[in-house]
């Protein structure tokens, strides 16, 4: 009686069993879903680690450069960061190391031009509002010396179709350089200094990311 007992109760146990591993052959795509969203949200993370990462070297160059300071090493350091903080964000889930090679340099890439672009229109903007509103101040002088009867109103009109007309502003602050970068780079042609300035950023950034690759090679640490 006792084993008859027992019999039904471990049929159960085999028929739950048999449904848990059906189950999961049935839905075998579904499981593997999550894997590939995983993926996904690894890569992004490696784009911010990177970003992240650059980001206090990025500072440190635009602060040096408003002050007329060039540290070649700067640049190292921007890229060094870019890498070790994509490392840091894809710890857990690692990509395939192209794919980190390639987050790395897009970011590197851009966080080199946008300081370098973001230095160079804070210079611009203590340059050109000073010397605007010098301009302004002579050319109404002239004017007014010329026309008396000339309102103010139509003295200023005049010079910010002047300025409109050749550098696509009329006040010079830091949104205007920064927007109107290279127009005022060709306008005081400066344009083929600024990309030989431009590489030689890169060259040291890239020397940055390349030590810390090396040294991960050499470790065997993916990315």
């Amino acid at each position: 009686m006792a084993v008859s007992e027992n019999a039904p109760a471990v049929e159960a146990e085999i028929i739950q069993d048999e449904e848990i591993i059906d189950l999961k052959e049935y839905f075998g795509d579904a499981y593997e879903e999550p894997e590939k969203e995983k993926r996904i949200v690894t890569f992004f993370k490696g784009i911010l680690g990177a970003l992240i990462g650059s980001l206090p070297g990025m500072i440190v160059w635009v602060v040096l450069g408003k002050y007329r300071i060039r540290a070649a090493i700067v640049g190292f350091f921007l890229a060094a960061g870019a890498v070790k903080g994509y490392s840091v964000f894809t710890r857990k889930n690692k990509l395939h190391v192209m794919t980190g090679v390639f987050i790395c340099t897009a970011i590197i890439v851009g966080t080199v031009y946008f300081a370098q672009r973001l230095t160079l229109s804070w210079l611009m903007t203590d340059s050109f509002e000073e010397t605007i509103r010098v301009m302004r101040m002579d050319v109404t002088q002239q004017i007014k010396e010329e026309n008396p009867e000339v309102p103010d109103s139509v003295i200023q009109s005049y010079i910010d179709f002047r300025l409109n007309s050749t550098y696509g502003f009329t006040k010079g602050d830091f949104s205007d350089c920064f927007i109107h970068f290279h127009r005022i780079l060709g306008k005081l042609h400066m344009t083929k200094a600024y990309y030989g300035d431009l590489i030689q950023s890169y060259i040291s950034a890239a020397m940055g990311a390349a030590s810390l690759m090396k040294n991960a090679v050499q470790k065997r640490v993916r990315f």
